[in-house]
């Protein structure tokens, strides 16, 4: 794979305050994908099957993905993209507040390939940007 600064990340994610967290991990741990970010479960779909609005839309070597989303779930964009051939290849990690193990072990069957947790600090949020970082470096 080329430079995680080539890298493209799709950020399924609501919550602004957790978006821009992410983003200051980002600086912190000084890596710089290129960074979309939607904040509901249509404009996700969207962007991946490069419809809409997101028709330019590049395609993502990482999606990060949050399990509670207006409209469609984490949960149902996750199968989407594993149902679907021209994208289930593309690595998923779901980066959510939940620490219900049925959340962590539902996602890890449909196909997530890692399952980080949010946490309330920053600390939290930079070992989580490490270990996307990581996944994208392999």
């Amino acid at each position: 794979m080329a430079s995680i600064s080539d890298c493209v990340v799709l950020y399924v994610e609501d919550d602004d305050s957790a978006a821009f967290l992410f983003q200051l991990a980002l600086l912190d741990v000084e890596t710089t994908p290129q960074l979309f970010r939607v904040t509901h479960g249509e404009e996700a779909t969207a962007f991946l099957s490069q419809t809409g609005s997101y028709r330019e839309a590049p395609r993502p070597n990482l999606v990060l993905l949050d399990l509670n989303l207006p409209g469609k779930s984490g949960f149902d964009i996750l199968a989407e993209i594993k149902a679907a051939p021209q994208l289930r290849d593309i690595p998923v990690v779901v980066f959510s507040a939940s620490t219900l193990p049925y959340d962590r072990e539902r996602s890890l069957q449909i196909g997530a390939d890692d399952y980080l947790l949010k946490g309330m600090d920053y600390e939290t949020f930079v070992r989580a940007v490490e270990a996307v970082c990581k996944k994208l470096g392999q």
